[in-house]
């Protein structure tokens, strides 16, 4: 009898456990859609074209504001990217150091090494993301690997979304009339995308 009581009793603490988490899961992911059905909504000020599939995209204030050509960042970007075109950096202290961090949209030339890749190319190149990450001193930086970024109007927002250390950034944008957006949080240097939709397609 006492053997099925204390079985019950740590079953009961493993089922709160999983039920919390799942819990905590769904409120997020709510957070995160709500989020960007903002993002997505007309605004006195803002602009929306809504194409024929009934998918959206828009101008929100509330959109990280490009850096000037003379950040100090950027110029490291360019430094390690000089061929690269720069679409959208927008600075934000991602990793909760007390320094800022540059998330960079551009445009890569087409090399050698990606003469086979089965991604379509922009402009003679390929669309990427990458993040300069401070190295704790506000002098040096780190950048990530670039990965696949939307083509078309590609729109970034930063928003503590969890209230906790890390800011998450989210990277809007489009190829045609398909639209789509990726939550993104900076673990171990690299951006990773916790999740998103449509981005696939773009």
């Amino acid at each position: 009898m006492k053997t099925e009581k204390l079985f019950l009793k740590r079953m009961g603490g493993r089922v709160l456990i999983v039920v919390s988490i799942l819990l905590a899961g769904f409120l997020i992911r709510q957070k995160l859609d709500q989020t960007y059905e903002d993002a997505q909504v007309r605004t006195e000020e803002g602009q929306v074209t809504v194409y024929e599939d009934g998918s959206r995209v828009g101008r929100d204030l509330e959109y990280a504001e490009n850096v000037p050509e003379d950040n100090k960042i950027l110029q490291e970007f360019k430094e390690l990217y000089p061929e690269a075109k720069v679409l959208a950096a927008c600075e934000e202290d991602l990793t909760d150091d007390g320094w800022e961090d540059l998330v960079v949209v551009f445009n890569q030339p087409e090399d050698e090494e990606h003469t086979h890749s089965s991604m379509e190319l922009v402009d003679g190149g390929h669309i990427r993301l990458a993040v300069m990450i401070d190295g704790g001193d506000g002098q040096s930086y780190v950048c990530s690997e670039p990965i696949p970024a939307p083509v078309e109007n590609q729109r970034i927002k930063f928003q503590n979304i969890d209230q906790k250390d890390e800011i998450e950034f989210i990277l809007q944008g489009q190829k045609g009339t398909e639209v789509g957006y990726g939550v993104y949080r900076v673990m171990n240097g690299e951006p990773v995308n916790l999740f998103g939709e449509g981005m696939e397609e773009c």
